[in-house]
C-alpha cells in the first residue's frame, strides 16, 4: 500500500554530476582504487569501546555527508554508496555502531546484536560527530541513515537540532514489523530478558549469523548486490552478527515510539525514503512521523535495503536523496 505524501523536491532539476553505479558492474577498478584513498580509523569511548569509522574528504567541496548505518551493518557494506555520494561532490564520514561492524562487541558472544540502552548509540554518534566530524568545520553537514541508523539519527537530531542542514533516512526503524502487537512482543522480550547483569540472550528463535540464500532474503531484489555483501561477510568474518537480544528488542521498541514524536517535531528538514515492500520495519510508523519538516517518498518495488536494491529502485531513491539535499544547500 502506498500513500502519496507531499514533497517539496523539484524534479525538474538534474543534480547528478556523474552517473550512479550499477549492479551490473560491482567492484570496478575505479571503485577499488577509490577505497585506497579512504581513511579508516577508530576512537575510544569513555567506557573503552573502540568505534570504527571511515572518511574521505572531497577536495572541491564544503559539504559533507555522515552515514549512520543499520543493525548488523558496517561502513564496508556501504562502499558503493560512499563512492556514489563522493562523486556527487560530498565528503563522506561513516561510523560502525558499537557491538557491530568493526567496532567492539559488548557481549561474550560476538554474534549477539545487543545494546544496554538505545541512548548509548545516540551518545556514541554524538561523540563521533564532536571528535571526528565537527573539527573539520564543514560549511554544511548532511545526515544519511538506514533502518536502525535512522532511529539513531532522528534521536540525535532531536537533542542536537543545529548539527545537520538536512537528513535523509532510508527505511528508518520507527517501528519494527512484528507478527503480533508490539506491546505483547515488548512484554514477552522483557520477560525473557536476562536480568541482574547476566549474559544477554537471543530473542525467541534467535541465532548466530547464518548465510541466507538469495531466494529466502527479504532485504533486496538485487541478487548481484546481495551476493556481493554476503561475500564481504565471508571474507571478513569479524563483521558477522546474528539476531538481536531480548534487551535490544525492548530498547528498540521503546526508541521507535520516541522517534515518531521527534521526527514530527524536527527542526531539521528530513526526508524518509520508504521501501514499498518492507518486511523488516513498520511503514505505518513512518507515515505517523510525517508532518512539519518531515516528508516521505515511497520507493516502488523496493525491499528494506533501498541502497542495495536493483538499479531502477536504487537510482530513483538516490536521485530523490540528492535533490532533497541540493534543495537545502545554502547557496
Amino acid at each position: 500500500m502506498s500513500i502519496a505524501v507531499e514533497s517539496q523536491i523539484n524534479d525538474q532539476v538534474n543534480v547528478q554530476t556523474k552517473p550512479l553505479s550499477s549492479e551490473l558492474m560491482l567492484n570496478t577498478h575505479e571503485q577499488v582504487a577509490f577505497w585506497d584513498k579512504v581513511t579508516e580509523s577508530d576512537i575510544n569511548t569513555d567506557d573503552n569501546i573502540s568505534l570504527a569509522y571511515m572518511y574521505i574528504e572531497h577536495p572541491g567541496s564544503a559539504r559533507a555527508i555522515v552515514i549512520s548505518s543499520g543493525r548488523i551493518e558496517s561502513y564496508l557494506k556501504y562502499k558503493e554508496l560512499i563512492f556514489d555520494l563522493y562523486h556527487q561532490g560530498y565528503s563522506v564520514f561513516a561510523l560502525d555502531h558499537r557491538g557491530q561492524g568493526l567496532s567492539t562487541r559488548t557481549t561474550s558472544n560476538p554474534h549477539h546484536g545487543h545494546i544496554d540502552k538505545f541512548s548509548t548509540y545516540v551518545d556514541d554518534f554524538a561523540f563521533f560527530i564532536d571528535t571526528v566530524v565537527a573539527p573539520k568545520q564543514y560549511q554544511e553537514l548532511f545526515l544519511v541513515g538506514h533502518s536502525m541508523g535512522g532511529t539513531i539519527g532522528t534521536l540525535y537530531m532531536d537533542k542536537h537540532p543545529d548539527t545537520f542542514t538536512a537528513a535523509v533516512f532510508s527505511a528508518p526503524m520507527y517501528g519494527i514489523k512484528l507478527p503480533v502487537s508490539s506491546r505483547f512482543i515488548r512484554w514477552l522480550a522483557n520477560k525473557l530478558d536476562t536480568k541482574n547483569g547476566a549474559e544477554p540472550n537471543y530473542v525467541l528463535g534467535g541465532k548466530d549469523y547464518h548465510d541466507d540464500e538469495f531466494a529466502n532474503n527479504d532485504l533486496t531484489k538485487s541478487q548481484a548486490r546481495y551476493e556481493d555483501y554476503r561475500k564481504l561477510y565471508q571474507q571478513r568474518p569479524e563483521l558477522q552478527l546474528g539476531s538481536p537480544t531480548n534487551h535490544w528488542l525492548v530498547e528498540s521498541i521503546d526508541a521507535g515510539a520516541k522517534t515518531i514524536k521527534a521526527a514530527k517535531a524536527t527542526k531539521t528538514p528530513m526526508l524518509i525514503l520508504q521501501a514499498d515492500e518492507d518486511m523488516v520495519v513498520d511503514n505505518f510508523a513512518q507515515y505517523h512521523a510525517v508532518g512539519g519538516l518531515c516528508e516521505l517518498i515511497n520507493i516502488p518495488d523496493a525491499r528494506h535495503e533501498i541502497f542495495m536494491e536493483m538499479d531502477e529502485s536504487r537510482n530513483f531513491a538516490i536521485d530523490k536523496l540528492l535533490k532533497f539535499l541540493a534543495s537545502h544547500h545554502c547557496h
